[in-house]
């Protein structure tokens, strides 16, 4: 075995002998070896972490498709309901199939269903005189009342006419209008004394107008169908009142006269009168 020889100058130099190395050599060493250890120490973490991760990845996905799957089961007994006649019997195994106690919750239900609707039938049914009175009023005939026609205006024809052509003393002229609808639909007229206007002149003198004392103001309403007539008739009790009505009125002179009558604005041919 060969002795360690100390280096030192005491046993003749360096050549051959250990050398002992720098602290900055052990420095940096030491500076290696505690990143390696860190290196070390995060890789095991990371390990770790990893490991945990993938174990509790798998246990989630795990517990997650058997809830999907019992979730899926509670519903499958919904997709195909089985009969009444089918539910009755049981499984291979001996035992009524989960579809059983369905089966007979939904035979109750459709027992107690009839009783219910009976009831409802019964509440609801109408009551008999309540129905034959909706269907008299339903099927009686609405009465309308026809549409009052409207006024003529002026589609009439007026036309004037004396009883005589010549009066002697004491005779009254007879003067009678008559009124015709010109038009294609019914229509009112009023042929009262203030609406059918008599005038009597002589020559451009104005003699006598029933508009100057005017009649008895009452009204006279008349319908008349396209076509149809209806005739009036008042006496001239041959005053003049062109210069006053009543006392004022002066007697008519023997003579040639000419009668205008009109009604709605429409006057009438000239009629003559003559008073001897």
């Amino acid at each position: 075995m060969t002795e360690y020889e100390d280096p030192t100058p005491e046993n003749g130099g360096n050549q051959g002998g250990y050398r002992r190395e720098s602290p900055a050599v052990y420095r940096r060493r030491r500076i290696i070896a505690l990143i390696l250890a860190l290196l070390v120490i995060v890789l095991v973490v990371w390990g770790v972490v990893f490991a945990v991760n993938k174990i509790a990845a798998s246990i989630g996905g795990g517990s997650g498709g058997s809830s999907s799957q019992s979730s899926t089961d509670n519903f499958a007994s919904f997709s195909a309901r089985p009969s009444h006649s089918a539910s009755g019997s049981s499984g291979p195994s001996g035992s009524a199939g989960p579809s059983a106690s369905a089966s007979s919750s939904d035979g109750a239900s459709a027992s107690d269903k009839p009783s219910e609707q009976a009831e409802g039938d019964q509440s609801e049914k109408p009551d008999p005189e309540e129905s034959k009175a909706e269907a008299a009023a339903t099927t009686a005939p609405t009465e309308s009342k026809p549409a009052q026609p409207r006024a003529c205006g002026s589609n009439i024809q007026v036309s004037a006419k004396l009883d005589k052509g010549t009066y002697g003393q004491g005779e009254n002229p007879v003067m009678s209008t008559t009124v015709k609808n010109s038009g294609d639909n019914p229509c009112n007229v009023d042929l009262g004394a203030n609406k059918v206007t008599y005038e009597i002149t002589s020559g451009s003198a104005e003699v006598y107008s029933t508009s100057k004392c005017g009649g008895d103001g009452a009204a006279k309403q008349s319908t008349l169908d396209a076509g149809s007539a209806q005739t009036v008739s008042q006496s001239w009790d041959r005053s003049i009142n062109a210069l006053g009505c009543g006392d004022a009125a002066q007697p008519a002179q023997p003579g040639y006269y000419w009668l205008t009558v009109s009604v709605n604005g429409v006057p009438s041919e000239k009629q003559q009168i003559v008073l001897e």
